[in-house]
């Protein structure tokens, strides 16, 4: 039996997942995770850009490996390699599915998977909220990064932000700093 070797693309945008309707073959108008099949001599991770580029004509950037999935149909065995992925530059156009949809942890049920990808929708249930804080803190890091780490400049960063999550971070980082400039330094 012939085994198709595969990667998907588990794209994060403001707490939501993107799930596209594919428009062809076997599986059309069943909901998926957007990916292809890994040509010669690519990456899994080489493949997904270029999958995706050629899909959705967005280019993306990987964020982690999510898990791997291993399914038998009828007339094929798959192995496909799933990674969490953001958008880096683009607006995503359906070039060969029929639909989009950016869903919700809550709403991941509300669309008819193909049955390979029930397995990252299982992945997701679990660990999307761990996902969501993750990027959360790489962001706050970044805009951190661009004070200099500076205390007033932090203080008015903090001020400015209005996400709960954010602002908890902001103020351990503002008294972590503020602690260790009080710390006096014995140079005996």
């Amino acid at each position: 039996m012939k085994t198709l070797n595969v990667v998907a693309a588990i794209i994060h945008k403001d707490g939501k997942i993107l799930a596209t309707k594919r428009g062809y073959g076997e599986f059309i108008n069943q909901w998926e995770f957007p990916g292809g099949k890994i040509e010669d001599g690519e990456t899994k991770e080489e493949a997904l850009i270029r999958e995706i580029k050629e899909e959705l004509n967005v280019e993306i950037e990987i964020t982690n490996f999510a898990l791997d999935i291993e399914y038998q149909y009828p007339t094929f065995y798959l192995k496909m390699a799933c990674y969490d992925c953001i958008i880096k530059s683009g607006t995503p156009k359906l070039l060969e599915h029929n639909d989009a949809r950016w869903l919700s942890k809550d709403e991941l049920d509300d669309v008819n998977w193909i049955p390979a990808d029930v397995d990252a929708v299982s992945y997701l249930k679990e660990t999307m909220f761990e996902v969501e804080i993750l990027e959360k803190m790489k962001k706050l890091d970044e805009e951190m990064g661009k004070c200099n780490y500076d205390l007033d400049r932090l203080k008015e960063l903090y001020e400015k932000t209005e996400d709960k999550f954010e602002k908890q971070l902001l103020f351990a980082e503002i008294r972590s700093i503020e602690i260790s400039n009080s710390i006096i330094i014995d140079r005996k």
